[in-house]
């Protein structure tokens, strides 16, 4: 396990990944890259004519660069290499991209995050990465 992603979105259950994260990357001397998605492209994916740089879309980023940070001070007495990442997307399938892209060993996530609406509707976040993802997931709950 020397490298471990751990996508977060502010939550509780994003904040005890981080722990478990760091807990594991201790045992392994891993490397981790606090991941946080948000959807700024588009604020409403019916809606085909929309400016991408609307103030909701820019309020997405900045909340996610807030995340990040508070996520990588979580971490700060962590011995071992830690980055942080940005990515706009969908949410599921830019975890599972990253993880196989950049060739991670583990991804370490919250069972529950933040967006209540898009889970009823959707299934959640965890969930999608659980079945679909290739490589090792931990669900911390």
């Amino acid at each position: 396990m020397k490298r471990i992603l751990v996508p977060v979105d502010g939550s509780e259950d994003s904040v005890k990944a981080l722990n478990k994260a760091k807990e594991i990357g201790m045992l392994n001397d891993s490397e981790i890259l606090i991941l946080t998605v948000v959807n700024s492209q588009r604020d409403n994916p019916y809606i085909i004519e929309q400016d991408y740089t609307s103030e909701l879309s820019k309020k997405n980023i900045e909340k996610g660069k807030k995340i990040l940070e508070e996520s990588k001070k979580l971490l700060e007495d962590y011995p071992g290499k830690i980055n942080t990442l940005l990515r706009n997307g969908e949410v599921a399938e830019t975890i599972i991209d990253i993880a196989e892209d950049e060739n991670y060993d583990l991804i370490v996530m919250g069972r529950r995050g933040t967006n209540i609406q898009a889970r009823s509707l959707l299934g959640s976040v965890s969930n999608k990465v659980l079945n679909y993802a290739n490589k090792s997931v931990l669900v911390v709950k």
